[in-house]
């Protein structure tokens, strides 16, 4: 009895097994499709392909290489003529700063001579008298310089002393007609003879 209780199992997992084994080949089957000839005729095509045509890329050797475009050429000539620094240029951008320090370092001064315990209340008041000619004498050099080249000079530096007022211009060259309009300008801004103010160009 024993015997065949084992083999009913056996059979029944063979069975079981049998089962599976159909299931999984019906699934596969499915699952399963051909390529069809439009693809394979399109794989076809694709190993016919000539090389300029994969992927936008191509071969080339070495001559390919070597020969640009005049266009290119033109664009690298033109990259490569960078223009020179102006020494003009430089001077005009140094002379600015230097000035801007100046009186920076005289406000400083007279901001100290404002804290300081030691100073009479008189001091302290010319002090600030001088910090306010500082400060609105810088207004005026900024609004006289953006005068001056909107009358179209590349660049124009103010330099005020006890001496008077020197203008320096980006200029070339300056005819009479453009030294009148700087005077012009400089008279009516500072508030100064004509005899004080001294015009050059470089």
């Amino acid at each position: 009895m024993k015997e065949i209780k084992k083999i009913k199992i056996i059979k029944k997992k063979e069975a079981i097994i049998g089962i599976l084994a159909i299931c999984l080949m019906i699934i596969g089957f499915i699952s399963y499709k051909p390529v069809s000839e439009d693809e394979y005729g399109r794989i076809a095509d694709i190993e016919n392909y000539p090389e300029s045509n994969l992927g936008e890329a191509r071969l080339v050797n070495s001559n390919e290489v070597e020969e640009i475009p005049e266009e290119n050429n033109n664009n690298v000539e033109e990259t490569s003529n960078v223009p020179e620094e102006n020494p003009n240029e430089e001077y005009f951008l140094e002379a600015k700063m230097e000035r801007n320090n100046i009186y920076s370092e005289s406000i400083e001064i007279y901001e100290n001579m404002l804290e300081s315990s030691s100073v009479t209340s008189d001091q302290k008041s010319i002090a600030q008298n001088e910090i306010t000619n500082i400060t609105n004498e810088k207004k005026t050099i900024q609004v006289a310089e953006n005068l001056i080249k909107m009358k179209g000079f590349e660049d124009v530096v103010i330099l005020k002393n006890a001496n008077g007022i020197n203008v320096v211009v980006r200029s070339d060259v300056l005819l009479p007609e453009q030294v009148a309009q700087i005077q012009n300008i400089i008279e009516r801004e500072f508030q100064t003879d004509s005899k004080n103010i001294n015009i050059t160009n470089k």
